[in-house]
């Protein structure tokens, strides 16, 4: 199937004409390496995406554009843009129409952009991919309009899928099903929130809390590609149950990483999610298996205002003694399983499955 280049962005040249090429698209991204899924499609979301903020004009649009790395000094940046690639290899793979998909494929990135804005906001980062946040840069209440904003950019985006043929019917599923899915990451957001001041929060309301915030949207995206497709309702589910598996595997490794990765790869210092007091799942299991002084220790920790170097050091060491690392990569290869076998069930062709195969061996390597 061959697509056309959508637009240019105004005023951001393409570094190479072949944009769409996966050599080129990976030259083009600082320090991005992964599998090919995760620049198959990468182009046809951007310039999606450059249609509505290539040109725009009014002051929230910088900050969109800030948000997607669309600045002067820099590249378009849509970080992984793994979401919006699971859904258009699943409407690929069960011989849907790419073009009636990228708009929703590109809507989704903007969903999760907007869920990436007010996350950072709420819990306090002050640096995303290597950089500033947008409410660092430029102040909370602007931060808080600017999410606002690309939610609405989101579906904006979206409803050009009906000006590429896509049924009235279908566009109002596809916005049903996302809209249920952005209640679910509010849902989630908010019991994230409510774990900061609990001591007890226990390892199975942390899993239900990221199927909501994390998960949801990676089940939706399969879900929404084969919807495009006009696959069964059967067959969207395996592959959303597939996504949401795959969802939590991610998020367990993320949680790895905002503890144990490089400050090099993340952009954020080792300890980061020790620092803010972040309960994410290692840190759960410890207060779920740590006893005596190890358990009085995350107690202490986990109520000051401040956390010191020296605390982020003691923390390492608790979760050391008691294994929180390994459990929590074990219990992401057991979501993957899950995930395997939900996918062994759909009817895509091998190749396909070799590529979502690659992804999920991404997810549980991956140091950023």
């Amino acid at each position: 199937m061959e697509l056309k280049c959508l637009c240019n962005l105004a005023g951001f040249a393409p570094h190479n004409p072949s944009r769409f090429d996966t050599k080129t698209l990976r030259s083009t991204i600082p320090s991005m390496e992964g599998p090919e899924i995760l620049f198959r499609y990468r182009g046809y979301v951007q310039d999606e995406v450059g249609e509505f903020l290539g040109k725009a004009d009014q002051p929230l649009d910088d900050l969109f554009r800030y948000q997607l790395g669309w600045t002067e000094d820099g590249v378009p940046n849509l970080g992984k843009c793994l979401r919006p690639a699971m859904c258009l290899l699943a409407c690929e793979s069960l011989n849907g129409d790419l073009n009636h998909c990228i708009p929703i494929a590109a809507g989704i990135e903007m969903v999760h952009n907007f869920s990436l804005i007010h996350d950072d906001i709420e819990d306090g980062d002050e640096l995303r991919h290597h950089r500033s946040t947008v409410w660092a840069q430029f102040g909370r209440n602007p931060a808080m309009l600017s999410g606002l904003g690309l939610w609405t950019v989101a579906y904006k985006i979206i409803g050009q899928a009906s000006n590429r043929g896509m049924s009235a019917t279908k566009l109002l599923e596809v916005r049903s099903i996302l809209n249920e899915t952005c209640s679910e990451i509010i849902q989630g957001q908010e019991q994230d929130l409510s774990f900061e001041t609990r001591r007890d929060v226990a390892l199975a309301e942390y899993i239900e809390m990221i199927g909501r915030k994390s998960a949801a949207l990676f089940g939706t995206s399969l879900r929404l590609g084969a919807l495009v497709a006009g696959a069964s309702s059967e067959e969207a589910e395996r592959l959303d149950l597939f996504g949401r598996q795959l969802g939590l595997a991610f998020q367990i490794r993320d949680d790895i990483l905002g503890i144990w990765g490089e400050g090099s790869a993340t952009g954020k210092p080792v300890g980061a999610d020790i620092i803010r007091r972040k309960k994410s799942l290692p840190v759960v299991h410890a207060f779920e298996q740590a006893v005596g002084s190890d358990r009085d220790l995350l107690r202490s920790v986990y109520t000051k205002d401040d956390v010191s170097d020296a605390d982020v050091n003691d923390v390492l060491e608790v979760l050391q003694r008691w294994n929180c690392r390994y459990f929590a990569q074990g219990l992401a290869e057991d979501y993957r399983s899950t995930a395997m076998d939900a996918l062994s069930k759909a009817h895509i062709d091998g190749e396909a499955r070799q590529r979502f195969d690659e992804l999920m061996a991404f997810i549980l390597e991956r140091d950023y």
